[in-house]
């Protein structure tokens, strides 16, 4: 029996919806087969099967699933189906008994999610079932929070109030809003982010008078539009291998994996929603075909949309707020990476020219988010000074 494992798709989402089930229960499949699709908030992916067999279905179409859920099987043979769908039967109808607690089978992460909230056998088989998922005991944990409890009085300022929740009550007439599947799933990272990283910050400023002329001779070389977030991939791009902990992934918390090529994420907004596609391979790329592969992901972000492949594998991202206004920007560094650098809008200054005159400049903020777990503010100042050399001695990124 081969377990059928939802596999980690992308960053935004920590879980996805089963919209489809493309074999049937029963069905004889192979190693590689297309067998359900999943909906992220981004993209539809297509789940393949790890194994050649019968495929037995755990989790119904329209139901919710994590990464490292089990949604199903893939056993050697029907007979083999058969006696694992007997077995499991008889040990949900079993009575429990010294020696012998009884109750339904218990897929891997669900018996996981079970002993880690110390839920026993006798809340398992009143579900009656004959195999719990990590759906079930999910909703076994959500039913224990919504369990009425005596609400005490909280003094504030001087005020009583109720420490019941924070939630409209029933009577309030303010309209309500929903939020999109995508909003959710925003919300969900973020709190993960906030959570599990310990993130700090670190701001430089950049001359971008020398980026912004090569630019626009990129452009005109080219005829592909080049501007400094084209220039800003390239630049992160060349300084893996200086900066390994800025492409790392965190690993057991006493070590970590270091990337193997400088896959840069770069956020896309066109209205449609937020999306995160990956530039793979950026060290092998010119600022050219940088610079058409983001407009590719532009036009694809307002239309088709992406696989969910494609907003998977980042290891480090760059975020763009290059509105005229946007001084600095403090994203979150999503879990599973150390590190993303921010780019504000351009600002204009006055500065002293060798001559002693007054001259107009051009500068933006460059800000870095990381994991103090992994990476200090001194490597971290320093991966932006570096970052700093490059966009203010733009020649050699054009040359690349």
């Amino acid at each position: 029996m081969t377990d059928l494992v939802v596999p980690k798709l992308n960053n935004n989402d920590t879980s996805y919806v089963l919209t489809d089930w493309l074999a049937e229960d029963g069905e004889q499949v192979k190693s590689g087969d297309p067998i359900a699709e999943v909906e992220t908030s981004k993209a539809a992916e297509e789940l393949l099967s790890d194994a050649t067999g019968v495929l037995h279905r755990l989790t119904a179409v329209s139901q919710e699933c994590a990464p490292g859920d089990v949604i199903g099987y893939v056993f050697d043979s029907e007979e083999a189906r058969q006696r694992f769908l007997a077995e499991a039967v008889a040990a949900a109808a079993a009575p429990a008994e010294d020696g012998n607690s009884g109750g339904p089978v218990l897929t891997d992460s669900a018996r996981e999610l079970a002993a880690a909230h110390g839920i026993g056998g006798t809340e398992l088989r009143g579900l009656g079932k004959a195999v719990v998922r990590r759906t079930d005991v999910e909703r076994l944990l959500a039913d224990r929070t919504a369990a009425p409890a005596a609400a005490e009085p909280v003094v504030v300022a001087g005020a009583a109030a109720l420490a019941a929740g924070d939630g409209p009550e029933a009577d309030d007439p303010r309209s309500v809003h929903q939020l999109t599947r995508a909003q959710r799933a925003v919300a969900a990272v973020v709190t993960e982010s906030h959570r599990e990283v310990p993130a700090a910050l670190a701001v430089v400023k950049v001359r971008a008078d020398a980026a912004l002329a090569v630019a626009r001779q990129l452009t005109r070389a080219t005829r592909t539009l080049i501007g400094l977030p084209e220039l800003l991939v390239k630049a992160i791009g060349g300084l893996r291998e200086d900066h390994p902990l800025l492409f790392a992934s965190p690993g057991d918390g006493g070590s970590v994996r270091l990337a193997e090529a400088a896959h840069v994420g770069v956020t896309i907004d066109v209205g449609t929603g937020l999306f995160i596609p990956v530039v793979r391979d950026v060290e092998e790329l010119t600022c050219a075909e940088i610079a058409e592969t983001l407009m590719d992901f532009r036009t694809r972000a307002g239309g088709e949309g992406f696989r969910a492949g494609e907003l998977a594998g980042g290891t480090i991202v760059v975020s763009l707020h290059t509105d005229p206004d946007v001084v600095l920007a403090g994203p979150i560094v999503f879990p599973g990476q150390t590190c993303v650098v921010a780019i504000g809008g351009t600002q204009d200054e006055l500065a002293l020219d060798a001559a002693g005159q007054v001259v107009v400049r051009r500068f933006v903020n460059l800000s870095a988010v990381y994991d103090h777990r992994v990476v200090n503010g001194r490597e971290a100042v320093a991966f932006l000074q570096a970052v700093k050399a490059a966009l203010e001695a733009p020649d050699r990124l054009a040359e690349e």
